[in-house]
Formats: structure tokens, C-alpha cells, sequence
């Protein structure tokens, strides 16, 4: 057969191919591991077109993964580290090696919450909780203001204008000491400090008995205090509040904690029952009101311990602290996790910095100087409809047509309307915005204002007037809600906390100006034909100069205020 030349020659061999020379490398003419079967390397001469099988006994290739379905070799030991052998041609050989572990990163989470109100406000309930100390001090603020204008009791001791300016003046005070703790000394101990001024001066009203120093000694405790977190605070409520909830909180706070206190005082002022000969040391609406503010002091003082949270934007700007921003961030809204929505927060938080540090602090002043005229306009306006002259005009108006029967239902519904306008305007603050119940306010008092001047001394439309003083009032309350948000969105972050205060002096001042006037009814068309001019103009200038900053971030809202003249709704 070996000379036959036509014989048939023999086959291969089946089975396994022979080891390679040196074990644990590739076969010549075999891909190398993470090379295909259909690389060019595979067209080699002597390719058969089947991966090859290992031998027995042999490791597989280095590189070469494990698959399911071959049962291992004999003798295989996983300490030592090799892979497992296979019988056959195993499937996906030669194909990309396995991903690598994935490394460990900071878990995220995306939360989705019903668009509805109560879902919103459950979410975010902590923005207002932060605040909510501050909130407390200005109701009892809001009382001190009412018994300032006139809503007080019988006072059995000696009283000159200083014992009604106090707390304008200890207002003052303290607003001048925040300027000089901006961003040196955190708010929450800030908080604690006024909430214990509250309690203090409270205590001193209610355990004393017609002393008109120590009501003087309360009236300006309760002044600093107020004045200290004022600034602060309104930069803290614009700073922790998402954009479609800045407006909600800054103006609950404020404006409407303010009207509170106000109808607070009225209501128990006006059902209190004197004794028709008190005696010097019987309990007194004066002792009343120490109570209540020694009461929203401790409350004010629990809340700011526990629930108060820094500002994130001040972490990052003072301490340059990523991480505790995002744990602010993350404390601020519910659930208490870190979600894609806080870093979406902080990096918006990051832009809204980089946008103020660009600018000095000599532009910081320019663009902060219109703002300021503009909100001190407001709120100037807005003390033109709460002093003490409103409440001699109501006064006159009911008890000439009345007498002082009714006296109580009046003054009630004087503090009620108020504080119901506040409360209106505040809810609606994210869906009507900011610019158009102010425009509506300013329109419908300036219109009243001329009506109750012209027949002011008539005395047939006495009672009309009444009326119209409380419709006055309600709507002056739903003019000058939106200057809340205003104060907390509007300065440049550099100088933000001092414009704010410079505000509130400027608001304070025109108060201790209107109660340093001799008041007397028979000039009560002049001062509402006044009135009625200023409210007008501040229509029109509303209207050309104040823009609309509803559902937008501190960044854009900034950057409206930056142009004086703005006429979008």
C-alpha cells in the first residue's frame, strides 16, 4: 500500500490536537485570546474552521472566560487560582473579555411627586421649617406694631411719644447690628439669641403691672430682636426655597406672620372686659401681651434649635463645602435622600454663585441701589396704610354713626380684613406671581382713598367710610404681599443681607415719622387725598418698573432687577 500510488490516503486522526511546546500560550495559527473566529487570523492554512478543544488535563488559555455547561477537570483546586477546564468547543470563544466591576458611586434617586399642592407642600415642607422660627418673632413683632399704632388698653401710667416709638426704634438697632454679622455668625445662633430677646422682654411686660419703663424695656427687646433676623432670614427663605415655592414661603413668613400679630392684638384688645375700677395690680391686656410674646419666644427658641438649616448657597460661598451643601440640600426636602433634583439644586446654586462673584462690590451697589428705591417705595407705601392715623380714621368713622357699642366687631374686622389680604395673596403668590396683585391692590386703594376723602367730612357717610377703610385694608394687604418675595430674590447676593436691612430701616423710619405727627380727624381728607395720589403713581410705577419673578431661581430674578425698567407680566 505504501508504493501503491493510487491508494486512498489515510484520514487525520480524530480528537484532540497535540499540546503546544510550552504550556499555558496559544497554539500556533489559533487566535489569540480576544481575537474572533472570523479575523483574518483565523483564515490561516491548516484552519479547519473549529476553535480547537483544550487538552485534558491542560489550563485553557489565560484570558479565555469560563462558560456554563462543561463540567470542570479533575483535580481543578480554586485556591490555586486557575479557571475551571471544559470539554468541547465552548461557546462565544475568543469574544470580548467580561466588563469590569462596576466601581462603588453615590447612590441616586429619582423621586417623583404629584403635581398637586399638598403633595408639593408635604415635599418641601422643610424650606419652612427652617424659617419657621423667624416667623414666630415676627407675629409677636406684628403685636408690638398694632399696640404702637394705637390698639392698646387703658395704660394707667405716664406716656409720651417714646413709649410708642420704642419698637421702631429697637428695629433699627438690630437691623444695624445684623449688617455687621453677615455671614460671620451662622443664622440659627442669630435665632436663638432673638427668640431669648423675645422671651426676655415678654417675661418683663407680663410680671410687671403699669410700668411704662419696663413696657418701654420689653417694646425695645422685642425691636432688636425683630430687627436681627429681619435681613437674615428673608435672604435665608429666598436662599432654601425651590423656585416654585420662594414666593409661598418669603411671603408667609413676613407679610402675613406681621398681619397675624396685628389681628392677634386687635381681637383680644377688643373683647377684653375692664373692671370698672381696676386695680393696680390686676392682670391687664399690657400683661396679656407679655404672655403671648414670652410664649412665641420659647416656641421661636424649640424650632430654631431643632429645624433651622444654613443656607447651601452660604456653605459654598463662606466654607467652599460641597458636601455639606449637599446634606443641607438634602435635609431640606422629603424624602431626606440625596435625589438627582439636589444636584440639579446645587449646580444651579454653583451658577448662581459664580454669577455674583463676577461682579465687584462697586457693581454689587449699582445694581442694588434701583432695586432698593423701588422696594423702599413699596414699603413705604405699605406703612402708609397700617399707622396710627388709619386708626383714628376708623374710630371716627364708626363712633359718630354708632357710638362705642360696636366697637369691637370694627376694630376686629379692621385686623381681619388686613390679615385676610395677606393670607389671599400669599397662596395665590405661585400662580397669579407677584406683579399683579400688586398692581390690583395698589389700583382698587388708591381709587377707595380718593372716595374716602371726598366725603370725609360729611357726616352723613360716616358709616360708609367705616366700610371702606376695611375694604382699604383688605386690599392694601394683597398689594404689599409680594414685597416678601421681593426682599428675599431682588439684591445681588454680595450685599444682599445689608440692602435688606437698609430696608427695613427706611420702612421703620417712615413709621417713627407718621407717629411723630399730631394726628386729628379734621385733616382726614387731606391725608387720604394724599394717599390716594401716592397710590396711583405707585400703579404706574408697578407697572413700568417692577418685574415678574414667579417660578424663577435667585439667578433670573436678579437679573430682572437689574433692568429698572420692566413692564412684562
Amino acid at each position: 500500500m505504501g508504493n501503491d500510488r493510487f491508494a486512498v490516503p489515510e484520514p487525520p486522526p480524530l480528537g484532540f490536537a497535540s499540546a503546544p511546546p510550552q504550556p499555558g500560550f496559544p497554539q500556533p495559527g489559533y487566535p489569540q485570546p480576544g481575537h474572533s473566529w472570523d479575523s483574518p487570523h483565523s483564515q490561516q492554512p491548516g484552519y479547519s474552521g473549529y476553535p480547537p478543544a483544550p487538552q485534558q488535563g491542560y489550563p485553557p488559555q489565560m484570558g479565555y472566560p469560563p462558560h456554563q455547561g462543561y463540567p470542570p477537570q479533575q483535580g481543578y483546586n480554586p485556591q490555586q487560582g486557575y479557571p475551571p477546564q471544559y470539554y468541547g468547543s465552548p461557546t462565544g470563544y475568543g469574544g470580548p473579555p467580561p466588563p469590569p466591576p462596576p466601581q462603588p458611586t453615590q447612590q441616586t434617586v429619582n423621586v417623583v411627586v404629584n403635581g398637586g399642592w399638598y403633595s408639593r407642600n408635604q415635599k418641601n415642607k422643610p424650606q419652612s421649617n427652617a424659617v419657621g422660627g423667624a416667623a414666630l418673632i415676627f407675629i409677636s413683632g406684628g403685636m408690638n406694631i398694632a399696640w404702637s399704632i394705637g390698639f392698646h388698653g387703658t395704660l394707667f401710667y405716664a406716656t409720651d411719644k417714646h413709649t410708642f416709638l420704642a419698637w421702631f426704634l429697637g428695629g433699627i438697632i438690630g437691623s444695624v447690628v445684623s449688617c455687621f454679622l453677615t455671614n460671620k455668625v451662622a443664622k440659627k445662633k442669630v435665632l436663638i439669641f432673638s427668640s431669648a430677646l423675645v422671651m426676655i422682654g415678654g417675661i418683663v411686660v407680663a410680671s410687671t403691672r403699669n410700668n411704662g419703663a419696663a413696657n418701654m424695656a420689653g417694646s425695645y427687646l422685642d425691636g432688636i430682636a425683630n430687627g436681627l433676623v429681619f435681613a437674615p432670614f428673608m435672604a435665608l427663605a429666598g436662599e432654601v426655597a425651590v423656585p416654585y415655592m420662594r414666593g409661598l414661603i418669603s411671603a408667609s413668613i413676613e407679610q402675613m406672620c406681621y398681619g397675624l400679630g396685628i389681628f392677634v392684638q386687635i381681637v383680644y384688645i377688643s373683647a377684653w372686659t375692664y373692671e370698672t375700677y381696676p386695680s393696680k395690680n390686676s392682670f391687664s391686656p399690657e400683661n396679656m401681651r407679655g404672655v403671648l410674646s414670652a410664649v412665641y419666644g420659647l416656641l421661636a427658641l424649640i424650632i430654631g434649635s431643632l429645624l433651622c438649616i444654613e443656607s447651601p448657597v452660604i456653605i459654598l460661598a463662606t466654607k467652599n463645602d460641597e458636601p455639606g451643601a449637599i446634606d443641607a440640600l438634602r435635609r431640606l426636602q422629603r424624602p431626606y435622600t440625596v435625589t438627582n433634583e439636589t444636584f440639579e439644586q446645587l449646580a444651579e446654586h454653583k451658577r448662581y454663585l459664580a454669577h455674583n462673584k463676577d461682579l465687584s462690590l462697586g457693581q454689587s451697589i449699582c445694581q442694588a441701589i434701583p432695586t432698593f428705591i423701588r422696594l423702599m417705595f413699596l414699603r413705604g407705601l405699605n406703612v402708609l396704610s397700617i399707622n396710627q392715623f388709619l386708626y383714628l380714621t376708623l374710630l371716627y368713622s364708626f363712633v359718630n354713626w354708632y357710638g362705642l357699642s360696636g366697637s369691637w366687631a370694627w376694630l376686629c374686622g379692621f385686623g381681619f380684613c388686613r390679615w385676610m389680604g395677606n393670607f389671599i395673596a400669599t397662596f395665590s403668590m405661585e400662580s397669579a406671581g407677584r406683579k399683579k396683585p400688586t398692581v390690583l391692590g395698589l389700583l382698587v386703594c388708591g381709587v377707595l382713598a380718593f372716595v374716602i376723602a371726598a366725603q370725609y367730612n360729611i357726616m352723613n357717610y360716616n358709616t360708609g367710610n367705616a366700610i371702606m377703610v376695611l375694604v382699604f385694608e383688605f386690599f392694601a394687604g394683597v398689594a404689599f404681599t409680594a414685597t416678601s418675595p421681593y426682599l428675599a430674590e431682588a439684591y445681588p447676593l454680595g450685599v444682599k443681607q445689608h440692602f435688606i436691612a437698609f430696608t427695613f430701616i427706611a420702612e421703620m423710619l417712615i413709621f417713627i415719622v407718621i407717629e411723630m405727627i399730631d394726628w386729628d380727624y379734621t385733616v382726614g381728607a387731606e391725608y387720604f387725598y394724599a394717599v390716594g395720589i401716592l397710590y396711583l403713581i405707585g400703579f404706574i410705577f408697578v407697572i413700568l418698573c417692577l418685574p415678574e419673578t414667579r417660578r424663577t431661581n435667585l439667578r433670573e430674578a436678579q437679573g430682572k432687577f437689574s433692568r429698572f425698567i420692566s413692564t412684562a407680566f
